[in-house]
C-alpha cells in the first residue's frame, strides 16, 4: 500500500543520521553535522509568531538551560473568567524557566536541537518543546485556560484549556517593505473562541507594496472571490522588528464588532537560507467594558476575537524534488509533526512515536501550479481531487487541508535534514 512504502522512506530519513558505515576495512565514519549550533544565549533573540495570535521573542540559554519569552502582542487573557488584561500587559508579559535536553527522538541529532521548556504545559503528559536550528525556533509556548461569562449574552466564550500553543521564530527578520514587497501565496489557521473557538481556514493571495499597502484575494471567508486591502497599511512596529496593521478583517464576521473591525495584523517576516520567510498573525481584539465617557454615545462590548497565524511564500514556481526533506513543526491539532518530503510525495509523522503507521499520513503532491509555488496535495489513497494546499519557503513549509471544511488541518515546519 502507498502508506507503507511511505512511512518506510520517512523512517530512513530519521534514523539515516544515526547510521555509520561498518565493516574491516571501511574508513570511520565521518563527523556528523550538527542541526543547530553547539550553544546559544539570550544574546540571540528569536521574534515571531504562534497559532494564538500572539507576537512573541523567545530566548534561551543552552548552558544555563534556562528560556525567557516575552509577548509582545497578544489576545490571550491572563485569567480564566476574564478578557483583559492579556498576555502582553506587563508584568505578565515575560514567562520564563528552565529547559530539558530533549531525548525521545529518534537520533542523537535530533535530540541535540530539542528541549523540553518545564512548566510550560497546562498538560504534564503533553510537554512544551522547542526545536532549534540555523536561524530558526520553532515547537510550543505556554498554553492557557480560557473562559468568559460574556456580557447580556455576547462574547460568550466556553471553558477550554490549550496545553500549548504552536510557534515558529526567526533570528533574523526584515525591516525593509522594500525587500519584503511582493506577490505572496497565503496559507492559515484561525479560531474564534466567542464562536465555540470554531476553526477557520486562510486561503488567499496577498500583494505587499514597499509603501505598506497591500491586497488580500481570498479564496475562503466571508470575502471569498474578493480583492480588498483588509487593514491599514503596514508600519513597523517599535517594540520588535516587525511590521503591523490595525482594522484586520478576518474570515468570518466579528461576533460583535459596531465600530468595525479592531484587530491587528502583525508581520514577521523571517529570513532562512537567502529566502523570506512572512508570517502574518491575526492578534484578537475584545473589550466587555460598557463604560462611555460623559456625553460619548453609550458604548457596546467588543468581541472581534477571531486569533491565529498564516505563513506566506512567493508566487513563484517550485520544482519536485526542490524541496526533499525532513521537517518538524506542530500542526492545528496541537501535535507534534515530522513531514518527510520526496518528490512528489510525503510523509506526516509523529516524530516520537515515528513507526506508529496509525498516527501517519501519507500525502501525495501535484507540482503543475496553476498560481507558482501553490502546489496542490491530496492525502493517501483519498482520491484524486486535490484537498490541500502546500507552499514553500526558505526551508518552511505551510499546509492547508479542507478535506473536511469544518475542521481545516494547517501545520507550518521548518526544515531539519
Amino acid at each position: 500500500m502507498i502508506w507503507r512504502s511511505l512511512l518506510s522512506m520517512a523512517l530512513a530519513a530519521l534514523v539515516l543520521s544515526a547510521c555509520g558505515a561498518s565493516g574491516g576495512g571501511d574508513p570511520p565514519a565521518p563527523v556528523a553535522t550538527r542541526l543547530c549550533p553547539q550553544t546559544i544565549d539570550y544574546g540571540t533573540v528569536f521574534t515571531g509568531g504562534s497559532g494564538s495570535g500572539e507576537l512573541v521573542q523567545v530566548q534561551l540559554d543552552t548552558t544555563a538551560m534556562t528560556y525567557k519569552i516575552t509577548y509582545l502582542a497578544s489576545p490571550v487573557p491572563v485569567t480564566k473568567g476574564t478578557v483583559l488584561p492579556t498576555r502582553a500587559t506587563a508584568p505578565n508579559n515575560v514567562f520564563s524557566g528552565t529547559l530539558t535536553q530533549e531525548t525521545l527522538l529518534p537520533t542523537t541529532k535530533l535530540n541535540q536541537c530539542a528541549f523540553r521548556l518545564n512548566n510550560a504545559s497546562l498538560d504534564p503528559t503533553r510537554p512544551a518543546r522547542v526545536f532549534l536550528g540555523e536561524g530558526v525556533l520553532g515547537g510550543t509556548i505556554p498554553g492557557a485556560e480560557i473562559q468568559f461569562a460574556g456580557v447580556a449574552g455576547v462574547g460568550v466564550v466556553p471553558d477550554t484549556t490549550f496545553p500549548y500553543y504552536p510557534f515558529i521564530s526567526f533570528a533574523q527578520t526584515s525591516t525593509s517593505l522594500a525587500e519584503i514587497a511582493g506577490k505572496y501565496s497565503m496559507l492559515g489557521y484561525h479560531k474564534v473562541p466567542s464562536q465555540s473557538f470554531a476553526p477557520v481556514a486562510v486561503d488567499g493571495a496577498v500583494t505587499i507594496n514597499a509603501d505598506g499597502s497591500f491586497t488580500e484575494c481570498d479564496n475562503s471567508g466571508i470575502y471569498a472571490g474578493q480583492c480588498r486591502q483588509p487593514g491599514t497599511n503596514f508600519v513597523a512596529r517599535t517594540d520588535s522588528p516587525t511590521f503591523e496593521t490595525d482594522h484586520f478583517t478576518g474570515q468570518v464576521t466579528p461576533t460583535q464588532a459596531v465600530s468595525g473591525p479592531q484587530a491587528q495584523g502583525v508581520l514577521i517576516v523571517g529570513k532562512l537560507k537567502g529566502q523570506l520567510v512572512p508570517i502574518l498573525i491575526r492578534v484578537g481584539a475584545a473589550n466587555p467594558s460598557v463604560f462611555s465617557p460623559p456625553g460619548s454615545p453609550p458604548a457596546t462590548p467588543l468581541a472581534d476575537d477571531e486569533s491565529g497565524i498564516a505563513m506566506l511564500a512567493p508566487q513563484t514556481n517550485v520544482a519536485a524534488g526542490s524541496q526533499n526533506g525532513e521537517y518538524i513543526g506542530v500542526d492545528s491539532n496541537f501535535a507534534y509533526r515530522t513531514t518527510a518530503l520526496t518528490n512528489a510525495q510525503a510523509t506526516m509523522l509523529d516524530p516520537f512515536n515515528p513507526s506508529l503507521a496509525s498516527l501517519a499520513t501519507a500525502i501525495n503532491l501535484d507540482y503543475t501550479q496553476t498560481l507558482p509555488g501553490l502546489v496542490t496535495t491530496t492525502k493517501g489513497a483519498a482520491g484524486t481531487t486535490p484537498t490541500g494546499k502546500m507552499i514553500f519557503t526558505g526551508g518552511t513549509i505551510g499546509y492547508l487541508d479542507t478535506s473536511d471544511p469544518s475542521a481545516p488541518y494547517f501545520a507550518v515546519s521548518a526544515f531539519v535534514q
